[in-house]
């Protein structure tokens, strides 16, 4: 599956920010009343139907403004137009159309991609009489929501979802990409082990800008490997072309199965590393953990307990030690690929699921309120890479995050999801 990129765009205070929240589920974009409050482009993986695509929430676009730090705003959000497969033109119900919508759209349309028109703060039936105005963009009716109260969104995602249908050829290799900070010797390991120099080495960091794909075997299994650029702290993102490094990688995570984040031991592991794990966390990824330059530093001072502390958010992530340079550690490495890449795939019996959910309950009840009790009704798979488990409740509304989390934990000993995520969905019966 190729994911897309859709990018939300508009002038500032539209509610952009909003329905990125809104169709993400979390408080990723600071929203606020005053124009302008989003200054970076924000990208996140989403999922919509079980289908994988990455969401932007570009800066507001100001067409008419001298402020200096306003027309760097506006010059990302439209290298983050160019980027995207799809466009979200956010206007505003309760204001009407302005010249700035006018304008804004004028440049995008030269861009020539698809755009969709989304009609924002369609709160009440007054607000709903005013839609007839946006005729005059040429868009065609548009959709109306109401980011804030979500209202629309169901309507908003049907009409994107020619955007998820293109599938690609069957391909049963093991597809991972390599992901890390920059000169931690990604592009060494991938070199290593596809056997010849596809991608440029450098002690420069960040010198691979794309991402560079390369199949090949070993021991009678395929592999399709992705070579990505770095990610960099945000703070030190500097020019477009690294940001938008930071974009292709997302990407380059959401169409895996499997990401292996390399560290360098040299330095252990650092707050940026941890957010990388974030991401691929979020994504569904299965991860490996490969602690590169080993040739560089005595394997007796990596401190592993402190590694796994850290990374405590994404538990049982498999740890391999690997010299790229010296070409060490590649057979191990590429052995817990496999181990991850069948936990990644597992099917489950849903009678053994279920028996499972009972003993977990029955030895620590779930808190009830009142006379409310809460207890469980059904459980099963209802997805795979990585497998997702559905478990209904009666009252499941009661049901903490924490007591979520404790089913997560057990069920992940039980069924060995070393490395790869566990999505639970509780649900009322």
């Amino acid at each position: 599956m190729s994911t897309p990129i859709i990018t939300i765009c508009g002038r500032p205070n539209v509610g952009k920010s909003t329905l990125f929240n809104r169709l993400t589920g979390k408080r990723k974009s600071i929203v606020s009343e005053i124009p302008g409050t989003t200054r970076d482009s924000i990208q996140t993986n989403c999922l919509w139907n079980d289908k994988s695509f990455i969401l932007v929430d570009s800066g507001g676009i100001e067409t008419y403004s001298d402020n200096q730090i306003t027309k760097k705003v506006t010059d990302k959000s439209y290298e983050s137009i160019n980027e995207a497969d799809h466009i979200l033109f956010v206007v505003d119900a309760t204001s009407g159309i302005t010249n700035e919508d006018t304008e804004i759209l004028r440049i995008i349309r030269k861009i020539d991609k698809e755009i969709t028109l989304v009609i924002n703060k369609v709160d009440n039936s007054s607000r709903e009489e005013n839609i007839n105005d946006f005729f005059v963009l040429g868009l065609g009716e548009g959709i109306n929501i109401s980011a804030y109260h979500g209202n629309g969104i169901f309507d908003l995602m049907n009409s994107l979802e020619h955007l998820f249908s293109i599938e690609e050829a069957d391909d049963e290799s093991i597809k991972f990409s390599i992901i890390g900070r920059p000169n931690v010797g990604k592009s060494t390991l991938f070199n290593s082990m596809i056997g010849q120099a596809k991608s440029i080495v450098s002690e420069m960091p960040g010198t691979t800008r794309d991402s560079v794909d390369s199949k090949f075997e070993y021991k009678n299994n395929d592999y399709t490997i992705v070579d990505t650029a770095g990610i960099r702290r945000k703070g030190k993102i500097g020019k477009e072309i690294e940001y938008f490094s930071v974009l292709r990688t997302i990407k380059a995570i959401s169409e895996s199965h499997i990401s292996l984040l390399v560290i360098d031991s040299t330095e252990n592991l650092t707050l940026q590393d941890q957010h990388i794990a974030g991401l691929i966390r979020e994504s569904g990824n299965g991860c490996v953990l490969v602690m590169n330059k080993l040739d560089l530093i005595d394997k007796e001072k990596i401190k592993e307990t402190e590694i796994i502390e850290k990374l405590k958010f994404f538990p049982g992530i498999p740890l391999v030690y690997t010299s790229a340079k010296l070409k060490s550690g590649m057979s191990e490495m590429l052995k817990e690929l496999i181990s991850v890449n069948r936990r990644y795939r597992q099917n489950f019996n849903d009678d053994e699921i279920w028996k499972n959910i009972l003993n977990i309950i029955s030895s620590n009840m779930p808190p009830s309120k009142g006379k409310r009790r809460v207890y469980p009704t059904s459980a099963r798979q209802i997805g795979s890479n990585p497998p997702k488990i559905q478990i209904k409740f009666h009252n499941a509304e009661l049901v903490h995050f924490s007591y979520k989390r404790y089913i997560e934990n057990k069920l992940r000993n039980i069924f060995d999801l070393r490395g790869v995520p566990l999505q639970l969905e509780i649900s009322e019966k």
